[in-house]
């Protein structure tokens, strides 16, 4: 009988593991516990988990015409493949050129702007907020009895091996054999090394934790108490649910006091969640009768607008883009990414994080470039470039071409260490600034008011803190008001899950202000197809 075992090697982590015929290199991956980056879910249109193969003959089906499509002649003579299209039919090796980086990626933990000083006065021991975002990850231990913050411990969602988006995990859960719980599995058992690390490093025991209070969005909070989120995928979006009962920690494996519970705070809409929730009431927007517009644009992009009398919100599909998803030379805000692009007398200059050889473009520096190409008119307000042939501006004559198939390009670093913008690109953030604006637009009309009204622009999350607010503008992915109506609001889902721990008043009043939010579903609109396509226009 004909030995079908196949053994595939995962360098450079030097793991081995027993794969199924037909099974595709990311899965068997993923059972190994080797993080390759799918920033796109395993659907093969990003191109981002590459693999080369090293030893082992013919272990894996030939090239697949999307791998075809998405990979260079380059790549494809140089016996490089994508994890998600590459299915084994024996044995052999490969090197993860595409891995997921979990040390130099940029996250905002910082809750800075507003102090705690609503303490329960009964509380003992320590208790540890939580925001748990698509992306990132961030944990503040608060000892509760000394009303004080004491520390903070963030990391990447170990998540993202399965999808950069909400959608992508969704899909895993309910299409995998038990996808959801291993998503559930491998963020939970983070957050524990996670509470392990804050207990240590300031000389206490992790039973002494006694709470954990989480705010997330509405998928991220199923998938951390291992509640299906299939619901939340398909029309019309409802979630298994809004508000939960408190949940022994030790049924989620984070292993503290043996009582401790984990109080997660409540949804609004299948995708409008906790995170949200926390950031309105931190910031006081229900109670406020000046008219406030926050904007979230993370990996999932949520809109909020009003004030004491009235709260619409709206959630679109923008973050993708943003995170490097879609984007050829796209990547998450970590170490090598172009995060500022300028333009100066001796021309483009890219400063990338941590000072280092760019590796390619984050979000901010997304915004950066397609906003200096409409300010020099390199390109029209319909998102085409100029072609190379036509270009007669020497600040970026030399630096324009056509890649293999045609596609227009920007060179935006030098030949050494090449990161470019595509025509393609430029369309992607067109489908994200799209979005963005037709759900500010929306909000507006719903208070019945004008720009004009708004007394603040509330950015919160990571990329609404690191991007150029001049920038945001010029493409459209902020409202055009004054900059001195914008203000930066840092990690307010951080925030309002810290007031929930610091006090229960706080946290019962979470529901209230959730009751008091009104969800707009933008795609049931009647006209929101045409409204989309007018917004996708740079103006």
């Amino acid at each position: 009988m004909e030995n079908t075992e196949c053994i595939i090697t995962f360098q450079p982590h030097g793991v081995r593991i027993e794969a199924d015929m037909g099974e595709f290199l990311s899965d068997a991956a993923s059972r190994a516990g080797v993080k390759i980056d799918r920033h796109c879910g395993g659907v093969g249109v990003c191109g981002k988990c590459r693999v080369s193969v090293l030893k082992g003959g013919k272990f894996l089906k030939p090239l697949t015409d999307t791998e075809r499509k998405v990979l260079s002649d380059a790549d494809i003579a140089n016996g490089i493949r994508l994890a998600c299209c590459a299915a084994v039919i024996g044995s052999g090796e490969v090197y993860v050129l595409d891995g997921v980086e979990m040390s130099g990626n940029q996250i905002l933990d910082s809750i800075s702007g507003k102090l705690i000083t609503n303490w329960a006065p009964d509380c003992e021991g320590y208790g540890v907020a939580v925001d748990i975002g698509t992306t990132t990850v961030v944990c503040y231990l608060l000892d509760l009895d000394g009303h004080k913050e004491v520390d903070r411990f963030s990391f990447l969602n170990p998540q993202v091996s399965f999808g950069d988006d909400v959608i992508s995990r969704i899909a895993f859960s309910n299409t995998v054999p038990d996808g959801l719980q291993r998503l559930q599995k491998i963020l939970t058992d983070e957050m524990d090394s996670a509470l392990s690390v804050l207990a240590e490093r300031n000389g206490i025991k992790k039973d002494q934790i006694r709470e954990v209070t989480a705010a997330g969005n509405t998928v991220m909070e199923h998938l951390f108490l291992g509640v299906s989120p299939e619901s939340i995928g398909h029309s019309p979006y409802m979630p298994g649910f809004l508000t939960h009962s408190p949940v022994p920690a030790k049924e989620l494996g984070l292993n503290i006091h043996q009582a401790a519970v984990v109080k997660l705070l409540p949804n609004v809409a299948g995708y409008v969640g906790g995170d949200i929730v926390a950031g309105v009431a931190a910031l006081d927007m229900d109670k406020d009768p000046r008219i406030r517009l926050m904007v979230d644009i993370g990996t999932n992009n949520e809109i909020v607008i009003g004030n004491s009398e009235a709260l619409f919100c709206c959630a679109t599909a923008a973050g993708p883009a943003f995170e490097g998803a879609r984007i050829q030379y796209g990547m998450r805000a970590s170490t090598g990414a172009i995060e500022k692009v300028t333009l100066t007398e001796s021309g483009l200059i890219c400063q990338t994080i941590d000072n280092t050889a760019p590796k390619g473009l984050c979000g901010s520096g997304l915004v950066d470039a397609v906003a200096l190409l409409l300010e020099t008119e390199m390109m029209n307000k319909n998102g085409r470039l100029q072609s190379p042939e036509k270009c007669r501006d020497e600040r970026f004559r030399e630096r324009m071409d056509r890649d293999r198939k045609g596609i227009i390009r920007l060179l935006l670093t030098d030949a050494r260490d090449p990161v470019y913008l595509t025509q393609k690109d430029i369309r992607e953030v067109q489908l994200a600034v799209g979005a963005v604006k037709v759900g500010i637009e929306v909000m507006v009309e719903r208070m019945g008011i004008t720009l004009d009204d708004i007394y603040e622009v509330l950015l919160a999350g990571a990329f609404g803190n690191n991007i150029d607010i001049g920038s945001a503008i010029t493409v459209g992915l902020l409202p055009r008001v004054s900059h001195g109506k914008i203000r930066s609001v840092y990690n307010s889902s951080g925030l309002g899950a810290s007031l929930s721990l610091a006090s229960s008043e706080f946290y019962e009043g979470t529901k209230t202000t959730a009751e008091k939010m009104s969800y707009v579903e933008l795609s049931s609109l009647a006209d929101f197809q045409k409204r989309f396509i007018r917004a996708m226009i740079f103006s």
